[in-house]
């Protein structure tokens, strides 16, 4: 330690007296007031609650799951299919190659399409 650097005396109270004990009247109304003041039994209606579904997992019919995904897969094809085609043409310029894809997404589309329709449609027969 250097000789110029001299320890902190705990007998210095300039800084004691410079606080106040207590903060004058216009300190204390700045302060924040209690959050928590107020909050009782008076919260308002219960919120409503959610039913727990995790355990009615196969309530749907076996038919029906195998439908919807076939139809999710059908439509996932029309969509990426048709998306493709049009950046091939308007990208690279190739039609031919573009057109194809684009239409073989088109088709899938449209086989989707009548597809869900003929599930719909069974189901009003129920």
């Amino acid at each position: 330690m250097a000789s110029d650097d001299s320890t902190p005396d705990d007998s210095d109270d300039s800084v004691a007296e410079l606080l106040p004990e207590d903060p004058p009247q216009a300190e204390a109304d700045l302060l924040p007031d209690d959050p928590a003041e107020g909050l009782g039994a008076d919260l308002g209606p219960d919120p409503p609650s959610v039913p727990d579904l995790s355990q009615n997992e196969d309530e749907a019919d076996p038919e029906l799951k195998k439908q919807f995904w076939s139809l999710v897969l059908i439509f996932n094809v029309a969509l990426f299919g048709m998306s493709l085609g049009l950046m091939v043409v308007g990208f690279r310029g190739r039609l031919q190659v573009g057109g194809a894809i684009f239409l073989a997404g088109a088709f899938a589309f449209l086989r989707g399409w009548r597809q869900y329709q003929k599930v719909t449609d069974g189901d009003d027969e129920d």
